[in-house]
């Protein structure tokens, strides 16, 4: 199920990452200050309003997250910063 753009940015912004960037920007996960590894790349173009299944694959991976509906829970927001905080402390990232 393809998601817009901007919910992508808005829910990534509201779970602990930062934005860097111009024209492509990237969001960088931190926790107390310091980056996890975990992040992802938005893309601006007028190709990339709506991300379909592919391009949310490729985000799942930066994400490190397992599934897709991992991966659109989080930007939906069903699945809170601190449960992928805890997701992401299971696998070692941090």
């Amino acid at each position: 199920m393809p998601l817009e753009r901007r919910i992508i940015e808005a829910s990534l912004r509201k779970k602990g990452f930062i934005q860097e960037g111009g024209d492509h920007r990237y969001f960088y996960h931190e926790v107390s200050g310091k980056r996890t590894g975990a992040y992802a790349y938005v893309s601006r173009g007028s190709g990339y309003k709506v991300y379909s299944d592919n391009l949310l694959s490729a985000i799942k991976k930066e994400l490190r997250l397992d599934t897709l509906k991992q991966v659109r829970d989080f930007l939906r927001c069903p699945m809170s910063s601190e449960e992928y905080n805890s997701i992401l402390k299971s696998k070692g990232v941090f």
